[in-house]
């Protein structure tokens, strides 16, 4: 297996779960009163809006209905630098501009638990991709409508595996992911387009286990045409639990790595769902690459900003 192909194996797995993770966090917060009721008895899940004279408490719980559909947009920015050995000391740019556009369906709502599944599906991705040194510049641009040349490229398999195959997300009252599953034909489909070049051990190792650390602020409560709107303030940092990645000929190895990043959600409390979310992180890592008993030293540096909208 290649190391881009891996790490793009990652990346579209890691995409999974900021998608389905419609919840704001699991804390009640204490607001301001910013809203403004009006008496209304028509507004969806208006228990979760109390007002009393020491402000508006509000309980940030995701309760859809079942059967909803939300269709959206999300644009994926990645700019990536890398300078070492493997570069022959120029510093490679790196930019992927994606643009995903899919579909989470209210699969089922437990009425005892509250646990809601979610039945997702990509409609379609597309990608600009850019390499550039001080001296040159390559671009591709992917559309997975589009069966031509660039379709059937390794660096795309992902994206064409995963394309209108759907697959389910377990999902607590409160956010918080239990599992992923039902990628079975996604995988499938990886495993057909690829061949014989995967053994066994690497068809169980796509995965990098990683550790996201969210926090959230609500920062305003707000009642428009009876429904509750909420804007929540989002710190987060990534933690890798696992430093060492072997392969058959080279190991990687994460010697130092800063994370952080920040956002703004925009979230309709009535509906159970994201208006909007606007994230950035940001990844500084010192990696050191052994093969054959030589070892180099590599720096990365990665950006990457999601835009998430709600198309309906």
């Amino acid at each position: 297996m290649t190391e881009k192909f891996s790490k793009n194996i990652i990346y579209v797995l890691l995409i999974l779960s900021i998608i389905t993770i419609n919840g704001c966090g699991n804390k009640d917060d204490q607001q301001g009163d910013k809203t403004k009721t009006g008496g209304k008895s028509g507004v969806l899940n208006s228990d979760f809006v109390v007002k009393s004279d020491s402000g508006t408490k509000v309980t940030l719980t995701i309760k859809p209905k079942k059967r909803d559909v939300f269709r959206y947009k999300m644009n994926a920015l990645t700019t990536s630098k890398e300078k070492g050995p493997m570069t022959n000391e120029r510093e490679i740019t790196s930019t992927q501009d994606i643009n995903y556009f899919y579909t989470e369906e209210v699969n089922d709502v437990v009425d005892v638990t509250g646990i809601i599944t979610y039945k997702i599906k990509f409609d379609s991705i597309n990608i600009v991709s850019t390499v550039s040194s001080a001296d040159s510049s390559l671009k591709i641009i992917y559309n997975s409508n589009v069966k031509d040349s660039v379709y059937s490229k390794p660096d795309f398999i992902q994206y064409n595996s995963i394309m209108n195959e759907e697959f389910f997300a377990r999902v607590s009252p409160k956010g918080e992911i239990s599992e992923i599953y039902g990628l079975e034909k996604v995988y499938e489909n990886m495993f057909k387009a690829l061949g014989d070049t995967l053994t066994s051990a690497q068809k169980e190792s796509l995965i990098f286990p990683v550790r996201n650390t969210l926090s959230y602020k609500l920062s305003e409560v707000k009642e428009e045409n009876g429904q509750y709107l909420l804007k929540i303030d989002a710190s987060l940092n990534a933690d890798f639990l696992e430093k060492d990645i072997k392969e058959e000929k080279m190991s990687y190895k994460v010697e130092n790595a800063e994370t952080s990043g920040k956002g703004v959600i925009n979230y309709n409390l009535s509906k159970g769902c994201v208006i909007s979310k606007q994230t950035t992180t940001n990844i500084n890592i010192d990696m050191k690459i052994s093969a054959g008993g030589q070892s180099v030293k590599t720096k990365q540096e990665v950006a990457t900003s999601l835009n998430i909208l709600l198309l309906q």
